[in-house]
């Protein structure tokens, strides 16, 4: 990379001519509009934390008859 000033002041006038392209952009950005959430979503929401409640319910049973299998499988 040559070390005379010209070039050293040519890559800040692009780098701020960048930053100026880009602010401007950023100015102009509108966020997205808002949906009502449909049916499926509200569904979703409700059911999903019941069902991972549910499955958490379900490990100790699961915990149990795998402990089951293994009994048996060391009687063999």
């Amino acid at each position: 990379m040559p070390s005379d000033p010209d070039h050293v002041l040519d890559a800040i006038d692009g780098v701020v001519d960048e930053w100026e392209t880009l602010s401007a952009d950023a100015m102009r950005w509108a966020p997205p509009e808002s949906k009502s959430p449909d049916l499926i979503t509200e569904v979703t929401e409700i059911f999903s934390p019941l069902a991972d409640a549910f499955a958490q319910a379900l490990r100790p049973v699961s915990d149990a008859f795998e402990r089951v299998m293994h009994a048996f499988e060391d009687d063999d």
